[in-house]
């Protein structure tokens, strides 16, 4: 723009604006050519981490089995690498930039993998949890670091948004396929091998990138570690992460479990603030969180994966409980959710670029809201084809819609150098938002059956009031996702007007 003006005025020097363009096009280099074949490897990790993280679900009853745990042992299976995975979140996606996304990407990935065999190996519970937490430090460096090296390696505008829009569909595949893969190798092979299926995809994985990643995808950031910074927003992270995750086993009132974790939390992460609004190179970046963007998108993150853990929670308790469902049968009942979402990609991000991110948003939000009041009247003597495949299909489609939207939008205005730890953010999101809907919709669930079945109501429609009770809460949480599509996502003409003044 600049050039161009210079050029207009009298007396401008063609020749002056034509080396500024020269200059100005040096300054941005072409995207790398080999960025789609990068982002096959790089969407392939991340498969792997929330495919292991649906998996290990189904396959709790034999590993306790097998290995003599107990229940606490058990419920640690699941609560090491949830604690590890969220509390270790923020600090790698700020060693992604500054340590360099490919390094990062890879020292995760190998960290994954060889955790993984140590899970498979595991000959006690002690064992098969400390492995367990090696793989939830090994995620919590690749997944920020993997979505920062597709953000950085495509060129924001059509290319980034599809690229993503792929990256939410395999992602979205491998959260429900983990369902299916457990149930199918639990049953036929050995709940060890929900381990070893981790092996070859974390070699390849690393192996790809590795020939494929180029110098601009280890390019290193300046200035000390933030050390103070790291230890209380890690500590900060896992204890909020507990108290959440205990929620659902122990009530919003135990002392131990949940009251102070969360206030242990707060204290650490009231640190954190005030570590960072001191030294002079914060591990966050206090300003990201002005970022109107990046506050809108980290909130969509929170809410929609809370609607989609409390569908994959309640609905399963529904299809076993109510139906009769076996454990593999209601795992293939919601592949058609998975499918969905697959099918939805290209034609959301279509609209995306022709539109923006706001209408497809609105359009999920809205979606996920009336497939909830579908579920929410789902009978005691239910037919799957009539009574929960629409819903499940409406959610598939839906819950896409409002992922897609929120991953493009959410690092639109970061800077190149902190799209590492803005990707932290979305992630840890995440995860923080899927444990606070199944805690919330869990014990709101849990208690009404409770209620029912000491007023002598039948075991069968108790667990069904409860199921309605948390879809209902699920809808709710859906309805404030809505209202954070209509009003913090900027429209077509808006989002037009600002490039045009930034570009001005």
């Amino acid at each position: 723009m600049d050039t161009e003006k210079r050029a207009a005025r009298p007396g401008g020097d063609p020749a002056s604006a034509d080396k500024d363009g020269a200059a100005g096009h040096a300054a941005a280099p072409p995207p790398d050519p080999r960025r789609w074949r990068l982002l096959v490897f790089v969407a392939l990790a991340q498969f792997m981490v929330l495919l292991d993280t649906t998996v290990v679900n189904l396959a709790l009853p034999a590993i306790q089995s097998d290995l003599g745990a107990g229940a606490t042992g058990i419920e640690w299976v699941l609560t090491s690498y949830v604690l590890c995975f969220g509390g270790l979140m923020l600090l790698g996606g700020r060693t992604a930039d500054r340590w360099g996304r490919r390094r990062t990407f890879i020292v995760g990935a190998v960290l994954f993998t060889a955790a993984s065999l140590l899970c498979g190996l595991a000959d006690g519970t002690g064992l098969l949890i400390a492995a367990r937490a090696l793989q939830g430090c090994g995620a919590a460096f690749l997944s920020p670091a993997a979505m920062s090296l597709v953000t950085t390696i495509f060129p924001s505008g059509k290319e980034r948004t599809t690229a993503l829009a792929i990256w939410a569909a395999l992602a979205g595949l491998g959260a429900t396929l983990g369902v299916i893969v457990g149930g199918l190798i639990t049953d036929s092979l050995d709940w060890r091998w929900i381990f070893y299926v981790n092996l070859p995809i974390g070699v390849v994985a690393v192996a790809g990138v590795l020939v494929l990643g180029s110098g601009r995808t280890d390019a290193r950031g300046s200035g000390r570690p933030d050390l103070l910074g790291a230890v209380t927003v890690t500590g900060g992270l896992a204890a909020l992460v507990y108290a959440v995750v205990s929620i659902q086993d122990h009530g919003w009132s135990s002392p131990a479990h949940v009251l102070a974790p969360a206030a242990a939390a707060l204290a650490l992460l009231g640190a954190f603030v005030l570590v960072e609004r001191r030294v002079a190179d914060p591990l966050m970046p206090l300003r990201l969180f002005a970022t109107r963007s990046l506050a809108t998108a980290g909130l969509g993150r929170v809410l929609t994966s809370a609607v989609q853990a409390s569908v994959l929670f309640l609905s399963s308790y529904y299809l076993q409980r109510t139906l009769g469902y076996s454990t593999l049968k209601s795992g293939f009942a919601f592949l058609p959710l998975g499918i969905m979402a697959i099918l939805i990609t290209a034609p959301a991000t279509g609209v995306m670029h022709k539109y923006g991110p706001r209408p497809v948003y609105l359009a999920g939000a809205v979606g996920t809201v009336l497939g909830l009041v579908l579920l929410s009247q789902a009978p005691a003597h239910g037919n799957y084809l009539l009574d929960l495949l629409p819903a499940l299909l409406i959610l598939g489609a839906s819950m896409q819609c409002c992922g897609i939207p929120v991953n493009v939008h959410g690092v639109s205005d970061i800077p190149q150098e902190q799209q590492g730890i803005a990707s932290g953010v979305l992630v840890s999101a995440f995860q923080v938002g899927a444990s606070l809907g199944v805690a919330t919709v869990a014990t709101s669930a849990l208690s009404r059956t409770t209620g029912a079945l000491e007023a002598g109501t039948a075991p069968a429609l108790a667990w069904l009031d409860g199921l309605h009770l948390g879809f209902w809460i699920a809808a709710g949480i859906a309805v404030l996702n809505v209202a954070n599509a209509f009003f913090g996502l900027p429209g077509k003409r808006r989002t037009a007007a600002a490039a045009a003044a930034t570009a001005a």
